[in-house]
């Protein structure tokens, strides 16, 4: 009897183990943005480093839909890839960043540190979230996706 039990629940284990994701686990909303830029020529190489763990951090601390992060070192640019739930998502990181909004100091810091040569919008960008952008004054090059998937 505990053989058989144990067979089973051995057997229904490795069923469910087995499934494949669902559909909804999917998030076919995903925007990733990547940002590439100069630090600014009185910055060191350590400010930078210093900074991006701080901006960082702040990204975390008050935007929960902001699925990733993250500044990179590309030769003599860096790069920062930032990569949000939805067009919501980043929209909300824009009012965040701008006048009156939560982080608009860090951002005045943000731009202390970073020229911003070109941002890559990868993913199907709404009307309404390169409407929202435009005033930002930056150039945005957007990538519309042909196939993709991001886990949520």
């Amino acid at each position: 009897m505990k053989n058989t039990l144990f067979f089973y629940l051995f057997l229904s284990v490795l069923i469910l183990g087995c499934e494949e994701p669902k559909a909804n686990s999917y998030n076919q909303n995903e925007i990733i943005f990547v940002v590439e830029m100069d630090s600014n020529d009185n910055k060191s190489t350590e400010d930078i480093v210093q900074f991006s763990k701080y901006y960082t951090d702040e990204i975390d601390k008050n935007e929960p839909n902001s699925l990733g992060w993250g500044f990179y070192e590309s030769g003599d640019k860096i790069i920062l890839i930032e990569r949000y739930l939805n067009d919501e998502s980043m929209m909300q990181h824009g009012k965040n960043v701008s006048k009156g909004g939560p982080l608009e100091i860090q951002f005045v810091k943000f731009m202390e540190h970073f020229t911003i040569n070109k941002i890559d919008v990868y993913g199907n960008a709404s009307d309404e979230l390169k409407e929202f952008i435009k005033p930002f004054g930056l150039p945005f090059y957007f990538h519309p996706a042909h196939a993709k998937f991001s886990r949520s």
